[in-house]
């Protein structure tokens, strides 16, 4: 039976009242999911153990994705195997198909499951993981990205888009916007009271929009709690900038 992969529950920020509208995700249609920046959005499917997950990633350079450390590392099972990532799924049709052939976890992430568990902030703070595949994903596009943390000040929409599988079916892209600015918890990690996403979505882009209407990743949605209402990113800083020129083609 496919399991989704469940977000991971954080609890922060519980006592700070909150006013702001929530966010929650809703499906963006067929013909958005088949243009820029969203097709450049897939869903992933793999396998961890003895059990079959669902989880999202961003073409991040002509042959790689981005996405959360732990959809492709378990403490206890090690690393997923059969990475399917299908690009701008929408229902049973998809822009390209293609299993990963190398995938990375960004340093530390291992060490800090195995010390704090993986629903721990330390943990999420290394939560970012890559896929290299054989060929190019999209005919060579590939997300423009930032690692500006100013742009999740609130002065910018962040839409956190990816495959959710608990409300929604995961076979459709879903976005969530933030109506509030994202905070510092620990480290890289961040988080934001006025948004939700769901399970499937993990490894999905964080998208800051310019007030010149361009797209640039900022993050990777990496944790998340209904209640409070929560999600949590791991924000491109200089040593995820490095992880991606180093590993990722």
């Amino acid at each position: 039976m496919k399991r989704v992969f469940r977000l991971l529950a954080l609890l922060v920020n519980a006592s700070v009242a909150f006013a702001a509208p929530i966010s929650t995700p809703e499906p963006i249609g067929p013909i958005p999911t088949k243009t820029l920046p969203y097709s450049l959005i897939g869903q992933l499917n793999f396998t961890n153990g003895r059990s079959h997950y669902i989880g999202s990633a961003t073409v991040i350079r002509p042959s790689s994705v981005l996405t959360a450390a732990h959809n492709l590392w378990d403490n206890t099972n090690g690393f997923s195997t059969d990475i399917l990532f299908r690009r701008a799924l929408s229902g049973s049709t998809f822009l390209s198909s293609h299993y990963a052939s190398r995938l990375y976890v960004l340093a530390g992430y291992r060490e800090g499951v195995r010390q704090y568990q993986n629903t721990d902030p330390r943990s999420f703070a290394f939560d970012t993981g890559g896929l290299v595949f054989r060929n190019t994903l999209a005919g060579g596009a590939a997300i423009g990205w930032s690692s500006n943390s100013k742009l999740l000040n609130g002065s910018n929409p962040v839409q956190c888009l990816g495959y959710g599988g608990e409300t929604h079916t995961g076979n459709d892209l879903l976005s969530a916007t933030s109506t509030a600015p994202f905070k510092p918890v620990f480290g890289a990690f961040w988080d934001n009271l006025s948004l939700l996403c769901e399970p499937g979505m993990s490894g999905g882009p964080a998208l800051a929009q310019t007030p010149d209407g361009k797209f640039y990743l900022t993050g990777v949605v990496v944790a998340g709690s209904s209640t409070p209402v929560s999600t949590g990113i791991r924000i491109l800083d200089p040593a995820c900038v490095d992880f991606i020129q180093r590993y990722l083609k």
